[in-house]
């Protein structure tokens, strides 16, 4: 069970789900990183915010040397920073494609390239993807988002492959819609309507059911589960 003798780095953390995570970590007692290109609300004795965009590569660096200095053990990455897409894909431009990709792909990358560096000199460690359940839907208007999310997947594959003699383990979370995060508002009633349609659960998500899968990931008794993808709401 995660409590107060552990810290953690959500990206992506100035609104949204991010927001709502890193707030609920912080009330556990947890110490609580995060990252995003917006200055945080949050206010609390525990909580450290980093102003940067996770696909530049410089200042992820300079991030989690001042994380590494601190002398603070990181149990746990959340990447939830992340970019949608909502265009038919003849529709879409290279410059919105571009955003997506270095967002989603090199930006969670990047985080998780310097999260295993650290993970690996203190021989412990725990990462959780957000991927997304239009990724096994095929969501029309997606392409390049559901393109990026699968990426995100393959790459949690072959980086456990990589730390598997450690303990250190890299899974998915696959959301569906999350209510009161923005997600649904972002969906016009068509469209929430037709990818509900398309779930095995269709209810909107709480924050606490993505908490809990988040925790059981991050368990210490979750050290032989990795790379591994789970899906809200089934397909």
């Amino acid at each position: 069970m995660l409590g107060s003798n552990n810290s953690l780095l959500v990206t992506g953390s100035s609104r949204g789900l991010g927001m709502l995570l890193a707030e609920t970590y912080l009330s556990m007692g947890m110490k609580v990183f995060g990252c995003s290109r917006n200055a945080s609300t949050i206010e609390h004795q525990n909580y450290r915010h980093f102003v940067l965009d996770i696909s530049d590569e410089a200042s992820i660096i300079s991030m989690f040397k001042e994380i590494s200095l601190l002398k603070i053990r990181l149990d746990l990455v959340i990447n939830n920073a992340g970019m949608t897409q909502s265009s038919l894909g003849i529709l879409t431009r290279a410059k919105a494609a571009s955003e997506i990709i270095n967002t989603n792909i090199l930006g969670t990358f990047l985080i998780t390239r310097e999260a295993l560096k650290l993970m690996q000199r203190q021989h412990y460690g725990r990462i959780v993807n957000f991927s997304s359940i239009n990724v096994p839907l095929g969501s029309v208007g997606s392409s390049i988002y559901n393109a990026s999310k699968a990426a995100m997947e393959s790459m949690a594959t072959t980086l456990s492959r990589e730390n598997a003699k450690a303990d250190i383990t890299i899974n998915t979370i696959g959301l569906s819609v999350v209510d009161k995060t923005g997600m649904s508002d972002s969906l016009t009633p068509k469209a929430l309507a037709e990818k509900q349609r398309l779930l095995i659960k269709p209810d909107l998500i709480k924050v606490e059911e993505i908490i809990h899968a988040i925790n059981f990931l991050a368990s210490p008794l979750s050290k032989n589960i990795c790379a591994q993808t789970i899906y809200f709401g089934g397909a």
